[in-house]
């Protein structure tokens, strides 16, 4: 069974090849239709091309970059992304305990019949 980690590579991959232009018909739709499929998706396509923005305008100001810079911009888009997905699911997880704690301490005002 893939990682969840690997299907994040995988994904971000066809997003640099999609934007790159390499993908055409069926195969540029099934992107753009998993860019849209969750929020996790969009905000890693949203790094992803803001990414390519920077590198875009750093080759042109310093078109020697060395691979260590562009590598660099890559690691760090990636883990901008992760970290964003970690938030998100802590937020989700003490929304949860809250909701349960108020529960099993009976702060929910009853309902009246």
């Amino acid at each position: 069974m893939p990682s969840v980690e690997s299907e994040r590579w995988e994904f971000l991959e066809r997003v640099g090849a999609y934007a790159a232009g390499e993908l055409e018909g069926a195969e540029a739709r099934e992107v753009e239709r998993l860019m849209l499929e969750t929020e996790d998706n969009r905000r890693l396509a949203e790094s992803y091309a803001q990414m390519l923005a920077l590198l875009s305008a750093l080759g042109q100001e310093t078109p020697e970059a060395p691979d260590a810079m562009v590598n660099y911009a890559i690691r760090r888009a990636y883990v901008s992304a992760t970290l964003r997905r970690a938030d998100s699911i802590m937020r989700g997880l003490a929304i949860d305990y809250l909701g349960a704690l108020v529960h099993y301490l009976g702060l929910r005002p009853s309902e009246r019949r």
